[in-house]
């Protein structure tokens, strides 16, 4: 999972301070939460900051006495860590006018050493031109972790610069893990044309470790960058794209998918939606957990409608088993979403047997569910399909099922008849077995109402009927 992922970042980044961890130890701190993983680093950083503080803010008091060219000097004498630890008692401007005399190396070297919390006041102060050589030589040496925790305190001069500098995309997205401040990833893509935007992800391709790094870029992204990315990726070898299915199914990396699916482009969804890596039962019932996991149950609207009809009937048959909490959850979110339309096609996916457990769930006893449904069966011309699912509901859904179409004068009843042309004998029977469960005189009387105003073919159906199941909908004669 992300969480995981970004507990391992946590993990690495205190590292960092306190020095490698036995095995036994870094598993401890693994059952640690992201932020106490990350307020333990800082309070080591404070620690640190306080040791020797006193006589660091008078060797501070006493270099700027001197010539800049003789504190640039000095520093390279006391070295990087000492000159990293005295960086928090200058003012952030003396500091980038000390580092024009320092050399890259040097400034890389003191950056591996510093609370990057400061860095973040410093850098805007140096030469952009020194700090991308300096980050470059942090990538170069893989300090990723250091690297990182510089990155997203550069300006877009800075960011360019490095990009031209390296050109492992790997170590680039193995730095960008490790930023201070991952919402300002999008600013570093922003700078990223297309064209190496392609070589990372191709570079990820054949990298299988590098595939959660990527999704974790995607997951941290605003909408417009996560579908340029995701875009790029979709239309990529489907064998790549069926290895980086199988790798979020092993790594339980569902959730940065699911977020990014909504941003693919219609005319690429069916290309992702029919893979060979997800025509597999347990990896289908993987993603669907997640979604309902994560409450990203609507996020797998669009991939289903992308789907043949085929495809349809197996994922409604996974779904089916995923038990009935799931089931109702996908049912309210696609009500939400106003997807009632997609409901009612794969109910038209399933056997008689699955329709009448799906009619079980107690979700189908609320009007909120039931009228859109209704409504949806109208606008889609899906009536046979509700009209097959009603008569397997319940006595009482088919009750709050005849109410709805009672309603108003028969309002939803009329809008039916509307589109009653292509409804077979079964359908007729359906539905007279519902309005049977109908016991206000006054609901009969609504829909005896829009009976009257039928065509004389629509009437004389309704009548024949209506007149076999016993319904009062014919109480007088037709004027």
């Amino acid at each position: 999972m992300i969480s995981n992922l970004q507990r391992a970042v946590e993990i690495d980044k205190l590292e960092a301070v306190i020095g490698t961890m036995d095995p036994a130890l870094r598993r401890a701190a693994g059952t640690c939460s992201v932020e106490g993983i990350r307020s333990l680093r800082n309070a080591a950083l404070d620690g640190q900051g306080r040791l020797y503080a006193a006589r660091f803010r008078r060797l501070a008091r006493m270099a700027k006495l001197m010539r800049l060219s003789q504190v640039a000097s000095m520093a390279q004498r006391m070295g990087p860590l000492l000159s990293a630890r005295l960086l928090p008692f200058f003012e952030p401007h003396y500091v980038g006018r000390v580092a024009r005399r320092l050399s890259a190396d040097f400034i890389a070297a003191a950056t591996a050493e510093a609370d990057p919390r400061v860095l973040r006041s410093l850098v805007a102060h140096i030469e952009p031109d020194q700090v991308a050589e300096a980050a470059s030589l942090l990538i170069t040496q893989e300090q990723y972790v250091h690297a990182g925790q510089l990155t997203d305190a550069l300006d877009p001069q800075a960011i360019r610069a490095i990009l031209d500098r390296v050109d492992d995309n790997v170590a680039l997205l193995r730095t960008v893990i490790y930023m201070e401040q991952p919402d300002k990833l999008g600013n570093v893509i922003r700078l990223v044309d297309n064209a190496r935007l392609n070589e990372i992800i191709l570079a990820g391709a054949a990298d299988r470790t590098v595939w959660p790094l990527m999704l974790w870029m995607i997951d941290q992204v605003g909408r417009d960058l996560k579908g340029r990315i995701t875009n790029l990726m979709v239309v990529r070898d489907p064998e790549v794209l069926n290895e980086l299915i199988r790798v979020a199914d092993q790594q339980g990396l569902w959730g940065p998918i699911l977020r990014a699916i909504d941003t693919v482009k219609t005319r690429h969804r069916p290309m992702l939606v029919h893979l060979e890596a997800l025509r597999d039962e347990a990896t289908l019932g993987h993603l669907v957990r997640a979604a309902y996991d994560e409450g990203l149950m609507a996020n797998t609207l669009p991939l289903i409608d992308a789907m043949n009809g085929d495809l349809q009937a197996y994922v409604t048959r996974v779904g089916m088993k995923m038990g009935g909490t799931i089931l109702e959850t996908f049912v309210q979110t696609a009500i939400q979403e106003k997807r009632g339309d997609l409901i009612l096609t794969l109910m038209g996916r399933l056997q008689d047997q699955e329709l009448d457990e799906l009619a079980t769930l107690s979700v189908f006893t609320d009007s909120v569910v039931l009228g859109p449904l209704i409504r949806a069966a109208i606008s889609s011309g899906q009536i046979s399909t509700l009209m097959r699912f009603a008569r397997v509901l319940s006595r009482r859904s088919q009750e709050l099922f005849a109410s709805l179409l009672a309603l108003d004068h028969g309002a939803l009843f009329e809008r039916l008849l509307n589109r009653a042309d292509n409804l077979r004998e079964v359908d007729w029977k359906n539905l007279m077995s519902v309005l049977g469960r109908l016991k206000s005189p006054g609901q009969f009387a609504g829909l005896a109402e829009v009976v009257q105003w039928q065509s004389a073919k629509t009437y004389s159906t309704l009548k024949g009927y209506a007149e076999n199941a016993g319904l009062a909908l014919f109480g007088g004669a037709r004027s």
